[in-house]
């Protein structure tokens, strides 16, 4: 249960095991439609979707240190990059850089992951938040990958997201019923979220037109501004305050908007039009600036 206290915004003690329902939801749907599709590194994407789920089901029952579930996540990370293959080679420019060398593509995988799977659990404060903005987020990687026929990715974004609309109906929508993702949730929302990113920038190298984005580094931003920008920013705050950047605080844009006298819905509506905004801005930006300049702007 999510008990109230200073920092927290609901005022009744709510359920936090909405993350199993999604655990379940995206196994469920991937298990009957992904049998024929021979995808070998998503075996390690589904371990480290395990390990996000046990670490975060102990968390949100038991309350563990935030070290060891760093470690967890560290090990999650450097499987996906090592053994699943997924990494950051291709950077289309951007710095005058087109390929990243192995040497350093790896590192900055695992860090990239780590900083996503931290994002999104540091968003997760408001009703809808994380789930709406992983909806946006799936539903347009899914259409993408389905056009260029990366269908397991397409069956995978899809199971997300419908899961996340699922959970939604209770969390956003319902007071009786109502339930929160908790850190079961969000760590295997990251998880994915960080796959279907670095996927969606790695095969846009080798697809065609209509599908190809010239500029693909900047489209992933774009859907993912509001934890990147909200991220960077609470952490920048507390390294300046002299505290840990993990050190939890109501400092967070979707808590200035609560404040603000915005209610959940409208909170979360709100940024999820901030992050439509921005992949407009993303795919308009090309037409105009170079990728480094567009990197900036945005």
């Amino acid at each position: 249960m999510d008990v109230p206290n200073q920092r927290k915004l609901n005022t009744v003690v709510i359920p936090t095991l909405g993350g199993v329902g999604i655990f379940i939801g995206v196994n469920i749907s991937t298990l009957i439609f992904l049998p024929d599709i021979k995808l070998t590194e998503l075996r390690f994407l589904y371990a480290a979707i395990i390990m996000m789920f046990f670490i975060g089901l102990e968390d949100d029952l038991l309350v563990i240190s935030a070290r060891k579930k760093f470690l967890v996540q560290v090990a999650a990370s450097f499987l996906l990059v090592v053994m699943g293959d997924f990494q950051i080679t291709h950077a289309y420019g951007l710095f005058g850089i087109n390929e990243f060398p192995t040497w350093f593509g790896i590192p900055l995988t695992v860090l990239i992951f780590l900083f996503l799977i931290n994002a999104i659990n540091l968003i997760d404060g408001i009703d809808g938040l994380a789930a709406g903005i992983g909806v946006l987020i799936c539903s347009v990687t899914g259409l993408w990958f389905y056009g260029v026929g990366a269908l397991g990715y397409a069956i995978i974004s899809t199971a997300v997201a419908a899961s996340l609309l699922a959970f939604m109906r209770f969390n956003l929508f319902s007071d009786k019923n109502k339930i929160f993702m908790g850190d079961t949730g969000s760590l295997i929302l990251g998880v994915i979220l960080g796959v279907i990113a670095i996927t969606f920038n790695e095969l846009n190298a080798s697809v065609a037109q209509p599908f190809h984005f010239n500029h693909a580094p900047l489209m992933v931003i774009g859907l993912l501004i509001v934890p990147v920008t909200d991220t960077i920013r609470v952490f920048a705050i507390r390294i300046y305050h002299k505290k840990s950047p993990f050190s939890p605080d109501t400092n967070h844009i979707h808590h200035l908007l609560i404040k603000a006298g915005l209610p959940h819905l409208a909170a979360s509506c709100l940024l999820f039009g901030y992050t439509i905004f921005f992949t407009m801005l993303a795919l308009t930006l090309p037409l105009y600036v170079d990728i480094t300049t567009g990197f900036v702007l945005l």
